[in-house]
Order: structure tokens, then sequence, then C-alpha cells
């Protein structure tokens, strides 16, 4: 990372995190006012201005520690803002690399492929994911090698998403690891946010618009119908259908080293050509 690159992000992170503690302040809870005001003399003699600098102080001061308790929370799969300056920061992050993903020509399928490998968690080789592509921060997907997604997927990241090798997905296909309080008083707490993860095996397919929500487990061979909506796991060689979607039909058992062995013959076939 270059000098003026550090420059640019400590300067968004200052100015993100004024935002952030404008907002705390107010919604500001009693608890948090105590904790304030704990040290201060006479503090009911204050007035509204110097209670705010005061509150203002506090988080400053406590600033790292809220940070590091709302990422301990959106990991473990608890009520979290999304809303501090470093998650804020991650996201511009990421939706300039998918301005620049997806501008990319038509034929550049390897370029995008490499770009990849430089900003998902993990991709392994021979991925492609066509354009538009959307994420949520890029940093917590892992799909593994001979990965493919069609048109217009999207990929909400807050927790992490991982996808085995060879799995296919249709256009506008959808993993979704975020959701929101049922409480419409715990979703108004500092735009309160829960993230669970999506794991998905080998040689799963995933038709047309397909959606999966937060806490799904899909295992290996794994066929899904289009515009399915995958609300609970599925267990490997199983055929799902509908919304929500249910089991159809048994499939034939998954072994890899079938998969591997049809690999080695392919590669053996085009040395030999």
């Amino acid at each position: 990372m270059s000098f003026f690159t550090n420059i640019k992000e400590s300067l968004v992170k200052n100015f993100l995190q004024k935002l952030f503690i404008d907002l705390k302040i107010k919604r500001i809870t009693e608890e948090e006012k105590s904790k304030a005001l704990s040290k201060v003399e006479n503090a009911s003699s204050l007035t509204d201005a110097e209670k705010e600098n005061y509150y203002r102080q506090y988080f400053e001061e406590n600033m790292e520690n809220i940070k590091k308790d709302e990422i301990e929370k959106m990991k473990a799969g608890l009520p979290y803002t999304s809303m501090i300056p470093d998650l804020i920061y991650d996201r511009l992050e990421c939706k300039n690399f998918l301005d620049k993903y997806n501008s990319t020509k038509g034929a550049d399928g390897l370029k995008r492929s490499k770009m990849l490998k430089q900003f998902f968690k993990h991709a392994g080789e021979n991925v492609f994911v066509e354009r538009p592509f959307t994420c949520e921060y890029g940093s917590n997907i892992s799909m593994d090698d001979g990965c493919f997604m069609n048109y217009d997927c999207i990929i909400l990241d807050n927790a992490e998403v991982t996808i085995g090798k060879n799995c296919w997905f249709g256009p506008r296909c959808q993993l979704l690891t975020a959701t929101h309080p049922i409480s419409y008083k715990q979703r108004h707490e500092t735009c309160s946010d829960i993230a669970k993860p999506i794991r998905i095996g080998n040689d799963c397919f995933f038709g047309a618009s397909v959606i999966v929500v937060p806490g799904v487990t899909i295992g290996d061979n794994v066929v899904v119908g289009a515009g399915s909506v995958v609300t609970k796991d599925i267990p490997s060689n199983t055929m799902v259908c509908g919304n929500p979607a249910k089991p159809m039909k048994q499939l034939e058992p998954y072994v890899e080293e079938d998969v591997k062995e049809d690999v080695k013959e392919g590669a053996e076939e085009g040395s030999k050509e």
C-alpha cells in the first residue's frame, strides 16, 4: 500500500468516524450517558451542549473497543451495527473494485479471473464470474476451482460465503448472509444487522434466480431448481425445488475421486491433441 493510499484511507476513516459518533450521540443510551458522565463533577448542572462534548469524548476514547465489539458480534451471528468506520470503508473499497470489474470488456474473462484472486478471500483456478456482479465486501468470499457464475449474481458476504469446487450458478442467483432483527426496536438501534455464513459443497448446480438465505449449509452434488428459495440446509446428493425449496429427488452418490479422474483424463486427452 502506497504512502498516498495510506493517507487517503486515514482521512476517509477519520471522516467516517466523526459521522459514526454523531449517530451514536443521537441514539445514546442511558447506560452510555452514565458512563460518559461518571467522572464529571456536578454533571446535573451541565448544559446539553456541554454534555454532548463529554459524550463525544467518551465515544472517541472507546472507539477501538466499540469497533472490536461490533466485529466480534458480526462474526458470532449476533445483532451488530454495520455503520462502524472500518466496515463502511471496506464497503466503499468493494464498490470501487466492482466499478472496475463490471466495466471490463466482455472478452476479458481471464483478466476478471485474475482480479478475483486479488479481491476474494480465496479464488481457485478457472473461476469465472460474469458481469454485472455485486457483493458487499468480497473479502469474505471463498470460491474453489472450476466455479462459474452467470450474469447479475449477488453475494452479500457480511458473513463468510464458502463455495466448493465446480459449482455453477445461473443468472441472478443470490447468496445472502445478511439479515436484520425481527423487532423494529432492534432495527432502529444504529442500523442493526445480523450475518450468518453460507457454506456450499462441491459440484452443485443452481438454476437461474435461486436465493439462498443466511445460515444455510448445502452439501456436495446438490441441484437447486430455477427460482427456488433455499431456507434450510440441504444434504448431499439431493435435488430441490420450490419456495421454500423442498427435496424432489435423490441423486447418484457423489464421489470426489470420480471427478478427479475425469479431470485427469481430460488433461491427458488435451495433451495428445
